[in-house]
């Protein structure tokens, strides 16, 4: 025995055991003090352990004798039961089977999963597109034209906007930039940060494609006193195609529907029509002085430059240079326009093939998606919102046939017209002259919605007046890819399948720009004791765009006298009328003279409106090198030598 080991140590076994059974022993001696504390609740009595067996053994006879086929019914139990769930399922039994309406929408569950996402739900929350703004540009095209007879036999409606008889017309063309990649990024995003997230809108939706639908320019007028009026709409440029009158009309009518929105994707899937609502063009006129505006900014860059340290003489004549080369420029631009175009439509064509093409297969039959003598297509032909897939499109119709001779001829006469200013330009400067881009060295190819990043965007304002002073703001509407997609959208977002088309944000608006009236002078020499009466005496060069050219005349006026009058042209009654007349001649002993004048030539001019409106100040040696004296001096000319 080791009398090392304590004695706990040797007996703990026994010591547990005999703990174990003491608990065990006190458990048993708890429950069989507490066992009436047991009960059960069986029809609302209270029942002890002994008591329960016997009736749930009761209970179980008594229902098995209630399930034996020959046991009476117990009918007293129905009588407390309400009859109306039975009334209502009765009158369900009597109505009819048709549905009174449509079956609610439900989401399709499993054909969610196995059909393409292209197809949309209907428990989906989808991105709404917000189109951002375009960017205006601060300068405003202004252009003076004669129209066509023949324009005025094709849109009737223009011979209103005419004065009187005279087919000589002014207008405006704002411009701006849109940004078409962050306008396909935008109809294709979705954004997962808002709860429940925005899904991106089923591609098919929208065709995989931007539909520019129309283009809103809004312009603001300058009252007299200097403020700026409402804002009103630029009305569509009459003759062109535009969906605007028409939507409209719709709307108010029978609305708008999935078939409309066809006839619109054919029309516009053809670039060519794509870009008469984005960029049309003008009118057939005498001159072809429309420009398109893709070179706006390097034609405000061209003007200007450092000639405040040359003489007055060299200072004009590289006005006359900036001029010939702003002329170039606009005229390959449009050349380059003109000849994409036509490769569109299937290339040039000539009276002679229209000719001959008469009573033969002049093509294949292009995918008719217009609607014969509607707005736009008054002509009714079966062309109208063809595909233009080069001669196998648009080429086709009669429509297309005649706007590819006009397009034909016009190109022909923008590149004789080419030649002669590349040869001017080369004169004054042959260095700059090699530098210059030229028509063989662009590219033709016309700009695509889907394809390509930026693009300008423009309309044509033909209801502006003489000296008045107007700006201008811009936005787009795009068909809106929710549109007559109610089934496929969540009641919340249900309303935003009723409107067509969707806008973008507004730009901000334009520079100014003041009208420039049909008659224009300078003041080319000034000398303050001259005249008659020894009260001074000016030299005014004059400028009147009259029945397609630019005629010229000079007058001397003295103080008191209106500027302008009646004078013949070669051999035709021009008025050279204005609402000015001359105030005073000022000598000034700060007078330089230059430009081929003496410093007694140089004297300062007062000019007022005949109203009292308006005084303004001129000096001859910088109205001679006036860049819009250069202009009108060149166009003068021109129309001399044609």
């Amino acid at each position: 025995m080791n009398k090392g080991i304590p004695f706990w140590e040797q007996h703990i076994e026994k010591m547990v055991f005999g703990l174990a059974a003491l608990v065990l022993l006190g458990v048993l001696a708890v429950v069989a003090l507490d066992l009436d504390a047991v009960t059960a609740d069986i029809d609302n009595r209270v029942l002890g352990p002994s008591e329960v067996d016997e009736v749930m053994v009761a209970k179980a006879r008594d229902l098995s004798r209630k399930l034996q086929p020959d046991a009476d019914a117990d009918i007293e139990q129905f009588a407390s039961v309400s009859g109306g769930g039975g009334e209502a399922y009765r009158q369900r039994l009597a109505d009819s089977t048709s549905p009174a309406t449509s079956p609610p929408l439900i989401a399709p569950s499993l054909a969610s999963v196995l059909l393409p996402a292209e197809v949309g739900s209907a428990d989906v929350w989808y991105y709404e597109p917000v189109i951002p703004e375009p960017r205006i540009q601060p300068m405003v095209m202004q252009t003076i034209d004669t129209i066509q007879p023949s324009e005025l036999d094709r849109v009737p409606t223009l011979s209103s906007m005419l004065d009187g008889g005279s087919r000589d017309i002014i207008w405006t063309t704002p411009v701006a930039s849109i940004d078409l990649a962050a306008i396909r990024s935008e109809l294709q995003n979705q954004d997962s940060m808002t709860d429940p997230m925005r899904s991106q809108i089923p591609t098919n939706w929208y065709n995989r494609r931007p539909y520019f639908v129309d283009i809103v320019f809004e312009r603001q007028a300058m009252g007299r006193d200097g403020k700026w009026g409402a804002a009103a709409l630029v009305e569509p440029v009459p003759g062109m195609l535009s969906f605007r009158e028409e939507i409209a009309e719709l709307v108010a009518s029978s609305g708008l529907d999935a078939g409309f929105r066809q006839q619109v994707w054919l029309t516009l899937d053809d670039k060519v029509r794509q870009l008469e609502i984005m960029q049309p063009e003008f009118y057939e006129t005498v001159n072809d002085s429309f420009a398109e505006p893709a070179l706006f900014d390097d034609r405000a860059a061209s003007t200007e430059g450092d000639i405040e340290d040359v003489s007055d003489e060299e200072a004009a004549r590289r006005q006359q240079q900036r001029e010939v080369e702003r002329r170039l420029r606009d005229r390959v631009n449009s050349a380059n326009r003109v000849e994409s175009t036509l490769q569109e439509l299937g290339g040039p064509i000539r009276q002679d093939e229209i000719d001959d093409s008469k009573g033969g297969n002049s093509g294949g039959g292009g995918k008719g998606g217009g609607r014969g003598g509607d707005k736009q297509n008054p002509d009714g032909d079966p062309g109208f919102g063809s595909s233009g897939q080069g001669k196998k499109g648009s080429a086709a119709s009669a429509s297309d046939q005649r706007r590819r001779l006009n397009l034909t001829l016009k190109l022909d006469r923008l590149k004789a017209e080419i030649q002669r200013l590349q040869a001017e330009f080369e004169a004054l400067d042959p260095a700059a002259a090699a530098a210059m881009v030229g028509l063989d060295d662009a590219s033709l190819q016309m700009i695509d919605v889907v394809t390509d990043d930026k693009m300008l965007v423009w309309t044509h304002d033909l209801s502006v007046e003489p000296g008045a002073s107007y700006r201008y703001r811009c936005r787009v509407l795009l068909y809106n890819p929710l549109f007559a997609r109610s089934r496929q959208l969540l009641e919340a977002q249900q309303g935003l399948a009723a409107a067509f088309t969707v806008e973008s944000l507004t730009s901000d608006w334009s520079a100014p720009i003041e009208i420039k009236p049909p008659v224009e002078f300078y003041v080319v020499r000034a000398t303050e004791d001259g005249g008659s009466m020894g009260l001074g005496e000016i030299r005014i060069e004059m400028y009147r765009y009259f029945n397609g050219s630019r005629r010229s005349e000079q007058f001397t006026v003295q103080p008191g006298e209106q500027i302008g009058r009646p004078a013949t042209v070669t051999g035709e009654q021009i008025d050279f009328s204005t609402d000015w007349y001359l105030v005073d001649v000022i000598a000034d002993p700060a007078a330089a003279g230059g430009s081929g004048l003496d410093r007694k030539d140089d004297s300062t001019v007062v000019c007022r409106r005949i109203d009292g409106s308006e005084v303004r100040l001129r000096v001859p040696s910088h109205q001679i090198a006036d860049p819009g004296r250069v202009r009108l001096q060149m166009d003068a000319r021109d129309a001399k030598s044609s």
